[in-house]
């Protein structure tokens, strides 16, 4: 009469089903390490698209061109949105312009809204002939990836990455 090998031994043994419970282990690792590097890329290409945008309308204040429409503002904004793709909508942009009196004085830092996390601005003027401007056009982009937002987030606790684009110029002699 023949022993059984007890059930224990048996299933020590058996290694058909390692590669699928392996694979079962590492999947949810492999899939966020996936949608990290989609997210990341997209905004990185978003950011890219910002700076083409915010290039764009600062063309036409250096230009002259937006201080000579009857709305210098609206003028901005229609520029910068039409440049956006549909990333990003164009009614949570956040923008300033503003004339320095020198290339020293600049200041870039950006402040945050202690309630909202949304950045401070600084209002919109445009200047005139040969005034030195500076742009900023800023957009909250929302990171979905968990555990992402917290190496990319701007303001902690708020899951949204602040994209930045500023052009600074002195407006030619338009005049």
């Amino acid at each position: 009469m023949k022993l059984r090998t007890p059930i224990i031994k048996r299933f020590q043994k058996a290694d058909s089903g390692a590669t699928a419970v392996e694979f079962a282990l590492i999947l949810p690792l492999l899939v966020l390490i996936f949608m990290a590097i989609l997210e990341v890329s997209l905004m990185f290409f978003a950011t890219v698209n910002l700076d083409g945008a915010a290039i764009e309308a600062a063309r036409r204040i250096r230009t002259g061109q937006t201080q000579q429409t009857a709305n210098p503002e609206t003028d901005f904004t229609t520029t910068l949105c039409t440049q956006l793709n549909t990333m990003m909508d164009c009614a949570d942009l956040f923008y300033d312009s503003r004339t320095m009196a020198s290339y020293s004085t600049i200041s870039l830092a950006v402040t945050y809204d202690s309630v909202t996390g949304e950045p401070d601005i600084f209002g919109f003027a445009t200047g005139g002939a040969g005034d030195i401007v500076v742009v900023r056009v800023m957009y909250l982009w929302p990171i979905q990836t968990p555990m992402l937002a917290t190496l990319f987030e701007t303001v902690a606790g708020t899951n949204n990455r602040l994209l930045t684009s500023t052009v600074v110029f002195q407006n030619e002699p338009y005049e």
